[in-house]
């Protein structure tokens, strides 16, 4: 998700790399944090509502940097927005419109192993998880 943050050129981000570790959605104009943690922005904003200002993910402080960049509208990673928003159109209009996602398919890459040919459990991991987490939270 680094890489994929900072604007990586060279790839074409897979949709698990696109998708919020909280909601377990489709990053909607993605804030990533200075601890270089990324969510989307309606789950950001309810974490800082709920948690004290602090990362969801390492608990690292945010109230500076959440007032410096509140006050320049400057939450939203750009360029990682653009980049979900040009390979992921349709997920991302299904998640602006309030609808839920169907299984995570990822369109560029496989859901099988680069070496063994296999499929790799971790790439449903979240497709898996889903009714649980919504269920539960």
């Amino acid at each position: 998700m680094a890489a994929l943050s900072q604007g990586r050129k060279d790839a074409i981000p897979s949709l698990s790399e696109c998708q919020c570790q909280i909601c377990m959605e489709i990053l909607l104009e993605p804030v990533t944090l200075p601890c270089n943690h990324t969510l989307c922005k309606p789950c950001f904003q309810s974490t800082v509502e709920n948690s004290n200002l602090c990362c969801p993910f390492c608990r690292h402080r945010l109230s500076t940097w959440t007032r410096y960049h509140t006050r320049r509208n400057s939450l939203v990673n750009m360029k990682l927005w653009e980049i979900i928003q040009r390979y992921y159109p349709e997920e991302c209009k299904r998640r602006a419109s309030g609808q839920q996602s169907e299984e995570i398919v990822d369109h560029y890459r496989p859901n099988t192993c680069g070496q063994t040919g296999k499929k790799d459990p971790q790439m449903n991991i979240s497709y898996m998880l889903r009714p649980h987490l919504q269920t539960n939270y």
